[in-house]
């Protein structure tokens, strides 16, 4: 499971500000503004605007670093058009904060903001995936 144990407190909020940037090993770059971010029985799925894809992190590695929570994913899914497709992961990084205030990232200056996620995702393919915005929902099992 993925983000249980960091997000079992969050509040709903009316809507994630979620963007999500795909930079393909071509060279190209696609953009998703006002992304879902939700937590699913563990699971953390990144769902485009108009509905159409959504990226699944279904498995990872993760422990605490202070009040975030870094988790390191090991499975992750593409479903569009009613299809499920196993992205080809090489590595990544999850931050979850699922605190109301913001919290500093270990060995940085940056902050991150509450009940918010941050997310880089290496394919093996070249192509990178990196994600922020505030989680939308949580829904237990």
């Amino acid at each position: 499971m993925v983000v249980a144990a960091c997000c079992a407190f969050i509040p709903a909020t009316a809507r994630a500000i979620g963007t999500l940037n795909i930079h393909q090993g071509t060279g190209k770059l696609n953009t998703y503004k006002d992304v879902e971010i939700k937590v699913f029985s563990g699971s953390l799925f990144l769902t485009s605007d108009d509905g159409n894809g959504t990226i699944v992190i279904t498995r990872a590695a993760c422990s605490f670093q202070g009040e975030i929570l870094v988790c390191f994913p090991t499975a992750a899914a593409l479903v569009q058009d009613g299809e499920s497709s196993a992205l080809n992961l090489k590595s990544g990084t999850l931050y979850f904060n699922s605190t109301n205030a913001a919290q500093p990232l270990s060995r940085s200056s940056a902050k991150l903001p509450p009940n918010s996620v941050m997310a880089t995702l290496a394919l093996n393919d070249g192509t990178s995936i990196n994600v922020t915005g505030r989680i939308d929902e949580v829904i237990g099992q």
